[in-house]
């Protein structure tokens, strides 16, 4: 894409809650109104972007604050051209999904490790998935690519 100028997101919807599995209804809710918002219409990246938000919050709640009775999770979400463009941030635990390892799907259910699949469904639901960490805070940058 090189030659093409960077789009600009022309709203950003933000949202911040506490790092409870409760917080995860909120969490489907906002972003129900903000792709309806935005007119993404499409039921299978509305299912994509549900699926990989709750994942990635769900891993965060799990993992990030394990070991603190407090934290917070920010999401900003922002459509810049046909991206649709949700970052995802936490203060808690460095843990960076990008360089976890595929899990095992092709060994039977009773072969397989539990849990794992989480940071495998965002990978295959997203079309771009980048993490970085400053600051002591996490940010995990999630992008589908919308169907017009």
């Amino acid at each position: 894409m090189s030659g093409e100028k960077a789009k600009t997101p022309t709203e950003k919807f933000e949202l911040t809650v506490e790092s409870k599995l409760e917080s995860l209804p909120k969490i489907g809710e906002f972003l129900d109104r903000t792709m309806q918002h935005l007119k993404i219409q499409s039921s299978k990246d509305i299912y994509a972007v549900q699926l990989s938000v709750d994942e990635a919050c769900t891993n965060i709640i799990n993992h990030a604050y394990a070991d603190k009775s407090e934290g917070k999770i920010a999401i900003c979400c922002m459509l810049m051209g046909e991206k649709f463009v949700i970052d995802i941030m936490d203060w808690g635990k460095p843990f960076d999904p990008t360089t976890k390892p595929e899990p095992d799907i092709e060994s039977g259910l009773d072969e397989r490790k539990v849990g794992g699949l989480g940071i495998f469904f965002i990978r295959k639901y997203m079309d771009e998935v980048s993490y970085s960490r400053s600051d002591c805070m996490n940010l995990l940058t999630i992008v589908k690519y919308i169907q017009k």
